[in-house]
């Protein structure tokens, strides 16, 4: 999280353009919300470094900082299209009914973050409602500390990525740069959008990702598309 703090904590970092309208999250809040997935991943689900976690979930600021929680805990993320998919225990997902892992964490689409439960869905059994589980763990990360050379994503293609190389791709990009993109398909894009972060920059992400509306963002948000 330091490159993520170090310039100005109350500063926009994650800022998304969806149905429910635009969210915008400063570099305390996304630490924050970060901070509670690590605590319980770590905590409640005995996750940590070597563990891998199913990341199924269509673009949303809370997708995004719940992998920004693995990556404290030192837990890699993959799509369900990765070979690392079919023996993680753990997936994160907006289906209900989805049954990639034997641990599914239901994610709600309210833009507020309420749970499933709490926004009129429905849960399945077997199946937690993360929204609820979230909320109660603290603001600040108390789980062992990863390392840079914890592996952070395992690519479609089984490739295992770390931390370093991570803020290698972030770095070769520029320093502070705010990045207006469209959505993510899936966790290997998810992850390609969220590099800024590494390099002290920000993040506009719109589900609409037709170039007119992106330079249309880059005006008004103050970015650079890309």
């Amino acid at each position: 999280m330091a490159p993520l703090l170090a310039s100005d904590a109350a500063s926009p970092r994650l800022t998304t353009y969806t149905d429910a309208g635009r969210m915008e999250l400063s570099a305390e809040t996304v630490a924050n919300w970060a901070a509670k997935g690590g605590n319980l991943f770590t905590g409640e689900l005995g996750l940590g470094r070597g563990d891998v976690v199913v990341v199924d979930c269509p673009t949303d600021w809370l997708p995004a900082a719940l992998v920004l929680g693995c990556w404290q805990a030192g837990v890699a993320v993959c799509s369900p299209a990765s070979p690392a998919a079919q023996d993680a225990a753990t997936v994160i997902t907006t289906d209900p009914g989805c049954d990639l892992a034997d641990e599914v964490l239901l994610v709600s689409t309210d833009p507020f973050g309420r749970g499933v439960a709490e926004s009129g869905g429905e849960v399945p059994f077997g199946v937690t409602d993360l929204a609820p589980e979230l909320r109660v763990q603290g603001d600040r990360y108390a789980g062992p500390s990863s390392g840079a050379d914890a592996v952070l994503l395992v690519d479609a293609t089984g490739a295992e990525v770390t931390g370093t190389e991570l803020q290698d791709r972030a770095s070769s990009r520029g320093e502070n740069v705010r990045a207006v993109t469209g959505g993510w398909e899936d966790a290997d894009s998810l992850v390609d959008r969220l590099l800024p972060l590494f390099a002290g920059g920000s993040v506009v992400l719109s589900t609409d990702g037709d170039a007119d509306r992106l330079a249309h963002l880059a005006e008004v948000e103050k970015g650079v598309v890309g």
